[in-house]
């Protein structure tokens, strides 16, 4: 994955030769900061920090800067440090039609947008997409004085690119479910070519089957047949699962492959996103 002219680059606690790495996962109901040892690819730290719904950017600094005073173990040297944007600030737009120099204009059509908004994006698949997207300015700004280099993305094309890799060498497609606290994702790719993705904010079980029946309809799919990939926030006995497998015969819970023994195996058994993050 390219991120274009986003890696940022200062002078104060980056360290090449340094054995770990540092993820931190932003978004207005919260924030994750990830460490992964890089000679055991053992995901070493981990703390979540929960915020209420409608916590503001200025909020959300706050919060971070709380993290680093309170974790000793983000005192460390890294030998990179990734950001990752979680918003509905974003749109994939096929690279041959993407203008950098007007990037804002592609979010105005399904995105609330202030003119002094600053555009950034990834490019994904090898250069065949462009995911623009707003990043949380304020906190690249402080991480900015914290490290003398990061890079940052939006969670949706780690997402993309991952689900992306995964269907590779498969001979019938999958649909892919991400669920969230609050929003999921929905992404279904043939022949390797991205066919639909969409994110949708939920508040109830209800929802989820809704927004999900809704595009099995639109992509005209058996819900009967089609396999159904979920990954995120999931496990076969929650209410979200049991309503899924209610509807939708073919579902599997996706497999992060992450160490059985790593003390974080449940939180991040099913994740797509924080282990490839780094």
């Amino acid at each position: 994955m390219e991120t274009g002219q986003k890696t940022i680059q200062k002078k104060t606690r980056i360290e090449k030769t340094s054995n770990i790495k540092l993820s931190i996962h932003i978004s207005l109901n919260g924030l994750s900061f990830c460490i992964i040892d890089l000679i055991s690819n053992e995901i070493d730290f981990l703390r979540t920090y929960s915020l209420s719904k409608n916590t503001t950017p200025k909020e959300l600094l706050k919060t971070l800067k709380k993290g680093f005073k309170e974790n000793n173990e983000l005192s460390n040297s890294f030998s990179s440090v990734k950001i990752i944007h979680y918003n509905n600030l974003s749109t994939v737009v096929p690279e041959p039609l993407f203008d950098k120099n007007n990037a804002l204009s592609y979010l105005k059509f399904n995105s609330k947008i202030l003119q002094n908004d600053y555009a950034a994006y990834d490019e994904i698949f090898n250069n065949e997409c462009v995911n623009v997207y707003i990043p949380y300015v304020n906190i690249n700004n402080y991480i900015f004085k914290m490290f003398d280099s990061f890079v940052y993305n939006h969670y949706s094309s780690i997402i993309l690119e991952k689900v992306k890799l995964n269907e590779k060498n498969t001979t019938t497609p999958s649909l892919y479910l991400n669920i969230n606290s609050n929003h999921m994702e929905l992404i279904y790719f043939v022949k390797n070519k991205l066919t639909f993705y969409n994110r949708f904010d939920f508040s109830t079980k209800e929802d989820i089957i809704y927004y999900l029946l809704f595009t099995i309809d639109q992509l005209k799919l058996n819900p009967e047949e089609i396999p159904l990939v979920i990954t995120g926030n999931i496990s076969e006995d929650d209410d979200n699962y049991q309503i899924i497998y209610k509807y939708i015969r073919n579902v599997s819970i996706f497999n992060s492959e992450i160490n059985q023994e790593n003390k974080f195996y449940n939180s991040l058994k099913s994740d797509i996103i924080l282990l490839n993050s780094f």
